[in-house]
């Protein structure tokens, strides 16, 4: 009679546990702080009031800390950031200034005018 009592607690148990767990593990997958984990560098170009940035594949994206990008106003740079698809926005982790028209210049000393 106890090891009856003893198992039918033991499973009662398990099973409630079992339960437990499912529901924290659903808990953890909305409650992410990035939506995208992985750092990314996008192209773009900073608009004049430095909150948006378009991209190099015409998409406009919001700031979320837009302070960054005092000073870049009206310059292409590129962004190291994580990106949040369902707020169109990013945050941005480092910016750097790019040139748009690098100058080249041929060296025709170089092995490759050489034939």
């Amino acid at each position: 009679m106890k090891t009856r009592i003893l198992g039918l607690f033991a499973t009662v148990l398990l099973i409630s546990s079992c339960c437990v767990a499912q529901e924290k593990s659903e808990i953890a997958k909305t409650g992410s702080a990035h939506s995208s984990t992985q750092i990314l560098i996008v192209f773009g170009k900073v608009s004049n009031d430095a909150r948006t940035l378009l991209t190099d594949l015409d998409s406009e994206w919001k700031v979320a800390n837009a302070s960054v990008l005092k000073g870049y106003e009206d310059h292409l740079v590129r962004v190291r950031c994580y990106i949040d698809a369902e707020k169109s926005q990013l945050h941005i982790l480092s910016i750097k200034k790019e040139n748009g028209a690098e100058n080249y210049a041929a060296r025709y000393a170089d092995s490759a005018f050489r034939r």
